[in-house]
This record gives C-alpha cells, structure tokens and sequence, in this order.
C-alpha cells in the first residue's frame, strides 16, 4: 500500500476516481479547495497549498510515495495563482522528504509551438499560439529546472481532456453547463483539428502503474486513448444531444505532434487505454444534466439563486417600508398630546443605524432632513431664512448625529464579532487540521518504526556500508566508496583522488556522474594549497568561506602518516553545511581508508601471485579482475577507461620500452591469449591521442580494445 499525496488542482479528480484510487492506496489531498465527503476512510483531505507552513507538515506525518501535482492548465484549464511558485516549493518539499518521485500532470496543449530557426538550422525561440499555452510550457520548463537543482524524478504527463461519469470542474463539464443554459460553446482549434479525451479509469491506471515502477527516470510522455477523432466529430455528436447547439471555433494553429497511441507509456509501464470516451458522450450529458444541473437549476434552484448574496436588497426594502410607517405614524399622532414628547423621526433613524450600520443610518437621517425641509416649507418658510437662521438647524444635526453614532456603534460592535468570529474558525481550522495530522501519525507508527533501521545515518546502513567496501581490490573500493557516500551522503558530486609520492598531484580515480565530464583528469595540490594543509593534519576541510573552485568537504585517508587518498564532496546544499553531515563525511572516510589499507596490504602480499616475475606485468587473472572493475565504473557513469593491445608479446622488452610513457595509475597486464595490454584509467579515446603518439614515436605497434581476449 503507497501513500500519495495529490496536490495542485485537486478539483480535477472527482470523488469517484479518488475512491478507486485508494482502493489499495491512502490518499492525501492538499489544495486550497480540497475536499472529501464520501466514506472511505484511506482519504485525506487538507484545505492547504504548497505555499503554506500546513503543506510541509503534511511530509513530517506521511511517508509519501510519490507526489502527484495536477497543474492548473490540464485539461483545459487556465492555471492556479502562484503556480509556479506552489510547483517549486512541492519539489523542495519532495527532495527535503525523499519522496521516489513526483508526476506532472500537464496538459498536451504546452507542447503546440513553431520553432523559428536562424541560418544554419539553431532554434532561436519558440512560438505559442496563446498565453494560456506559454505560461503551461513555462511551468514544465520550471519543473526541469528544478529536477536538475533537487534531483527529484519528474515524470510529466502530457494530457489530454479528461472524462468521467459526472464532469462539473473539467473542460467537458464546461461543454455541458454551456448547453443546458443555450450558450454557445467555443473549442481553441478548428473543426478538423484532432481531440482526443482520457477517461478517469485509464488515467488511474496509469498513475498507480508509474508510481509503482522503480526502475524508471526523468522523462516525459504523451497520453492518447489511441482513438482518432476530430473537434468536428465532437460538435456532432453533442448536437445530436442538443440539436439547437451553437459551436463557436477560435482557430488557433495546432502544431503539436502527439502520436495517436501511447506506445512509449505502454513499453515502459505497460499502459493500455481502455476506453473510449467519444462513444459515452451522449450518455455523460444525460448524466450531468440529470444529476448535477437539474439540481441546481430547477424552479426552486432559481429562486435561491437570485436571492443568494441579495441580502442588500432587503435591507434597503426594509429601509423604505420603515421610513413610510414613520411617516404615516407622525401624520396621524401630530395632533395627540402624547406624541408631542415622542419624536417618530427619530426613532425610526435610531432603530436603522442599530439595525444595519451607519451607512444605513446616515440615509435614513437624510431621508427623515428632506421630510423636515418639505415641512418647512409646507409651513411658509423659505429658504432663505431656513438656511441662514441657525436654530432651524438643530433638527438636521441631531438627526444625521443620531443616525450616525447608532450606525457607528453598530459598525463597531459587527467589526469585532467578525474578527472574533475569524479568530475562532481559524482555532477550528488548526484543531481539525492538527487532529486529522495526529491520527496520521498514529497510523503511520509502526511504519516509522521500520524506516528507523533503515535511516541514512544508522547501524544498520553502517553495516552495510562496511560489507559493501570489503574488497580485494582497491579499485572495487573506490567503486563501493563512491556508491556509499553518494547513498548515505545523499549527493551525487562526490570525487576521490589518488596522490603521487611527492604529493604534488592529485589523479582523479572516480567521481560521481555529474562530475566526469566537468572534473579534470589531475589536480595540482598547490592550487588548493589551503584545503590541502588542513586535511593533511587528519581534519576534514569545510568550505565556509564558500570559495569558488573549491571543494565544499575534502579528507584525507592515510597510510604510515602519508596521505594517498583524497575524497571531496564539490558541492552541497545549505542543509548539508552542519557538524552532523561533517561527522558522518568523516565517518565513511574512515570506513574506505580502512578498506583500501586492507586491500593494499593484501596486494602487497599476493605480489608474486599478481605480477609476473620482475614485478612489471600483471598475471591474466589479476589483469581480467582490473578491467571488469573498470567496465563497471564505466557502465555506471563513474569513471573512463582506455585498453590498449600491444603486437608485441615479449614481457620485459615491452616493459622496457614503456618506462617513463605511462603513467604510476596505468597497468601492463598479459591477457590469456597471450597478448599483452595497457589499462589506462581515467582515459577516454578523445584524449588518448597524447599515449599515442609517445608510442608512435617509439615505434611501437598497438590497437585500442574493446575488452580482453
């Protein structure tokens, strides 16, 4: 059972493919809109985006297999806000967690581009149809990007449209409500252009079939349904489901190059689409009109609709009403002695201001100033003197004072009930998002528990460090020393040095495979002059002062007080500057400075069962051993190798001849067959050229090898 998270826009996954799914499988949904009300309980969803703090607890609590990130362009869509921006931190969080994997899920739409080329056939830019289209290729560009930096596997999904039983957030349900409101439904390319749909069953399929694979890489993939149909096939096969349909097409160029069948999907993961969509369409639409707009459209639907937010239209209905029951109350009560001491007026724009806030309890304070001054004038004055007489102004200023410290209090007194509304689901929030995470953490226990022996830094991967390092042959050590350090180091820049007696040079033995093509073959010690004299001292040399050229970590591995080995580390991430990651750099030296000494020393002793008698030649047994170790670097990306095959097979003249060409790295061996052969590691045949013409002029006859024998 794997735990995989969905993160992005998770509104593209309906309850129905969530369910199958986690039919073996607990999922984690993470979106700003996630939800899930159905009753399968391996489902988990958080109301949270890659940009917040609640995200990257999610990777504290769960072991996550792989993370699928569904971006805002599939299937139709115009993205998410900040994209770009969640995409990047979702890769930091998978290589902070060492999540095996993330899936993209794109859209087919990011690879439809022209290529403007210069004179002599380079690619000067790319051309997109729209911006939609841009900003999706941008996004994957930045997810290449940054699977270079964090050396997460990305495997990204080219998709097309996507369909289900009930479709409402994707581009087939937007088809759909388009016509059942008589709109007139548009489609991007033109009538003939292809259109290929993927159901939710088959892209399940394949998401479960990638994130079990382990033996795959970076890589990107169009997914078809291998059917052939047309935006014109689609327009009449929705118009025999609604005959007055309108279709509107924007014709844009569509120049991608999408294979009909997903052939490399199907050799890789064995992925075989199943369905096919564009014969259920009719169906789909009697479906979505029957369960998801006609509940949501019907006579009564309508009215909620309308009324819905109007709440404004209420209070200003209730704003009329009140002021024309004043009005008739103070007509017919002018006459009684009673309300002579009570003022109507006034307390219909008191009650406002109480009710609905200032800005309503200023209006009903204007409305009760315009009644006055019909008043006044009703009673022959003009206005002349109602203006200029200041006594006719107290009833104004009492009332738009009335109006306005009710409306105020009331303002106030809503602002912090809101406030302390927000405060509290805010703590509901947390508590709900806090429980949810402690049950995930007490289902995953005994899981901890397990990953505990198998940490980086344990006994157990310390154990198995050791036994992988116990070698007969120092080459297999550095070959074993390598793959230890890259594993438990977990970096992939890694180099070690082999020193010369005088310790003036370093000759690169193997390196990590980003490093082979960028290292040089030899170092000068005076160069690193610095580094050099820490390490000799047994300390392991830290680059604090973030020094350009300069490796990040070096140690030196020893043998009678002199150093013969020299391990770097080239580059490493802030989180690999602390004394815990020194420690355990320090640690794995030692382990490979005592497997070499091992393997020297039982060198040193087998000598007359290595080397011929003379000590120059290496026997046929030995000789196979060494070219097998580097055939092994070799395939692995490590280390170079050239073998070179003499005509000559008379042992210690051809030993005499190559003294002083080759180097104290290089090995003349004799094969089985006789011949004789110079290993030159660290060699490739673009640089053999220097050997070569130091046996030319010695008038040596030779031929590069694939292999011995």
């Amino acid at each position: 059972m794997a735990t995989i998270l969905i993160a992005g826009n998770v509104e593209l996954f309906t309850a129905e493919s969530l369910e199958r799914l986690a039919e073996d499988n607990v999922i984690v949904l993470a979106g700003e809109n996630a939800q899930y009300r159905g009753k399968v309980r391996s489902i988990y969803a958080y109301r949270t985006t890659p940009v917040e703090e609640k995200f990257g607890q999610l990777f504290d609590v769960y072991t996550f297999q792989a993370v699928w990130y569904v971006s805002g362009y599939s299937d139709g869509g115009n993205g998410l806000f900040g994209e770009q921006q969640m995409l990047e931190q979702a890769l930091l969080e998978c290589r902070r967690s060492r999540v095996d994997k993330m899936i993209l899920l794109s859209t087919i739409d990011s690879q439809n581009y022209l290529e403007s080329r210069g004179r002599s056939g380079e690619i000067l830019k790319l051309e997109y149809p729209n911006s939609r289209i841009f900003s999706a290729a941008q996004t994957e560009a930045l997810s290449r990007y940054f699977t270079e930096k964090t050396g997460v596997k990305v495997i990204t999904l080219w998709l097309p449209y996507l369909a289900g039983r009930l479709n409402e957030k994707n581009f087939l349900g937007s088809v759909f409500r388009k016509m059942c409101r008589g709109e007139k439904v548009m489609f991007p390319y033109h009538r003939e252009d292809r259109i290929d749909f993927l159901s939710y069953n088959d892209l399940a399929d394949l998401l479960l079939q990638i994130t079990d694979e382990t033996e795959d890489d970076t890589a990107s993939y169009f997914v078809t349904s291998g059917y052939q149909y047309t935006y014109g096939d689609l327009e009449e096969l929705l118009k025999l489901a609604e005959p007055n349909l309108q279709v509107i097409y924007e014709n844009y160029p569509d120049t991608s190059n999408c294979p009909r069948y997903p052939l490399k999907l199907r050799q890789k993961y064995g992925f075989i689409p199943m369905e096919n969509v564009m014969e259920n369409i009719g169906a789909c639409y009697r479906v979505y009109v029957k369960e998801v707009y006609s509940n949501r459209n019907g006579v009564f639907g309508k009215i909620v609709e309308k009324f819905r937010g109007g709440t404004w239209i209420y209070k200003y209905l209730e704003l009329i009403l009140i002021f024309l029951a004043a009005e008739i109350i103070s007509h017919y009560t002018s006459d009684s002695v009673y309300f002579r001491f009570v003022d109507v007026r006034l307390f219909y724009i008191v009650i406002m201001g109480t009710i609905h806030g200032m800005k309503v309890g200023v209006l009903a304070a204007i409305l009760e100033c315009l009644v006055l001054v019909r008043e006044y004038l009703h009673m022959g004055m003009d206005g002349t003197l109602l203006f200029y007489n200041i006594e006719n102004w107290i009833p104004f200023v009492i009332y738009l004072m009335a109006g306005s410290i009710a409306g105020y209090v009331k303002d106030r007194n809503t602002e912090e009930l809101n406030t302390a509304h927000k405060e509290y689901e805010l703590l509901i929030n947390k508590y709900i998002f806090l429980n949810d995470v402690y049950h995930g953490a007490i289902q995953n226990k005994g899981e901890f528990k397990r990953q505990i022996l198998g940490f980086k830094d344990s006994f157990g991967k310390i154990f198995d460090a050791v036994q992988k390092l116990d070698s007969e042959l120092p080459q297999t050590v550095f070959l074993e020393g390598l793959k230890v350090m890259e594993e438990i180091l977990e970096n992939k820049t890694v180099a070690i040095y082999t020193l010369d007696s005088w310790q003036r040079f370093g000759r690169l033995a193997v390196c990590s495979n980003s490093l082979l093509t960028k290292l040089t073959k030899s170092m000068r010690i005076a160069d690193y002059q610095e580094m050099y004299d820490q390490v000799r001292t047994g300390e392991v040399w830290r680059n604090t002062e973030l020094k350009a050229g300069i490796p990040m970590y070096a140690c030196g591995v020893f043998q009678d007080n002199v150093m013969v080995l020299l391990i770097t580390i080239q580059e490493a991430s802030s989180e690999q500057y602390g004394m815990h990651y020194t420690n355990i750099f320090r640690i794995l030296c030692g382990l490979v400075q005592t497997s070499f000494l091992r393997a020297a020393e039982y060198e040193t002793l087998r000598e007359n069962q290595i080397m011929f008698p003379g000590g120059h030649v290496v026997r046929p047994d030995h000789m196979h051993q060494l070219v097998a170790v580097q055939e092994d670097m070799k395939e692995a990306g490590v280390a170079d190798y050239v073998l070179v095959r003499f005509e000559d097979r008379d042992r210690e003249k051809l030993s005499e001849e190559l003294t002083g060409l080759i180097r104290a790295s290089d090995t003349l061996g004799a094969g089985e067959d006789g011949c004789l052969y110079l290993l030159l590691p660290q060699m490739t045949t673009d640089n053999f050229r220097i050997v070569g013409d130091r046996l030319d002029s010695k008038g040596i006859r030779y031929r590069l090898a694939e292999g011995m024998g």
